[in-house]
């Protein structure tokens, strides 16, 4: 079997993730980061090309197979769009993008460069996911009338100072950053939502985070099942 060859735009935290995997069953050739020193410690670290331009980057590894996107929330569109111009699959870290507008462009460019998309959803395949999905399919819990969708974390100041996160551009929102991957999960388990609305508040985070940190939605999906999802990031993580 032959294996592919990876690049890697943007050297953070999950960026480190894909890298070990990467080296386990394919080769990284290259990585880029705005900030030099990032971007070089990473290259050192997985033995692969350091950038500090995205362009530079793609043009000098013609031979990579997968650009992965481990960029800000806000830069994955722009990103993706970016190395699939350039004749690369992309593998692209969640959320898609924090528009609708910016993933129709994802998806258009793709189709229109005959590449393959594809957007990180691990959770699809935990194994009690599995099982509840299989259970659904089979229709071994009966018919589905209403469903809720729980979501309680914390995140206290430290997490988003000096960084991107938290800021409606880069960022987008609680329900983008924390929260994606159970809606994914909920969208796949009982289909698409053709009804919303929302009570939206920030309680604990007011300087801090540009959107809300506690939300409760109503959902009416397409076929007929109501749900709704109350979720928070103001959790609080002391002993009582």
């Amino acid at each position: 079997m032959n294996l592919l060859n990876f690049s890697i735009i943007g050297c953070g935290r999950i960026a480190h993730r894909h890298a070990g995997i990467i080296q386990q069953y394919g080769k990284l050739l290259a990585a880029c980061d705005v900030v030099a020193d990032k971007a070089n410690s990473f290259g050192k670290e997985y033995n692969c090309c350091a950038y500090t331009n995205l362009d530079k980057m793609l043009a000098a590894h013609p031979e990579t197979d997968v650009v992965v996107i481990c960029t800000p929330n806000g830069l994955h569109a722009p990103h993706t769009i970016a190395a699939l111009k350039a004749g690369f699959h992309v593998l692209c870290e969640k959320p898609m993008a924090i528009s609708v507008h910016d993933c129709g462009q994802m998806i258009n460019t793709a189709d229109k460069m005959n590449k393959r998309l594809f957007i990180v959803k691990q959770n699809r395949f935990n194994p009690p996911v599995v099982a509840v999905k299989k259970a659904l399919d089979e229709g071994r819990l009966g018919k589905i009338y209403s469903i809720q969708l729980n979501c309680f974390w914390n995140r206290n100041a430290d997490y988003y100072n000096n960084s991107w996160k938290g800021t409606k551009e880069l960022d987008g929102g609680t329900l983008f950053t924390q929260f994606s991957h159970f809606i994914d999960l909920m969208y796949w388990m009982i289909g698409d939502v053709k009804k919303a609305s929302a009570v939206l508040h920030n309680y604990h985070h007011q300087g801090i985070i540009e959107f809300e940190d506690t939300g409760v939605a109503t959902l009416e999906f397409e076929n007929s099942i109501i749900g709704t999802l109350n979720y928070t990031v103001k959790q609080s993580q002391e002993k009582i």
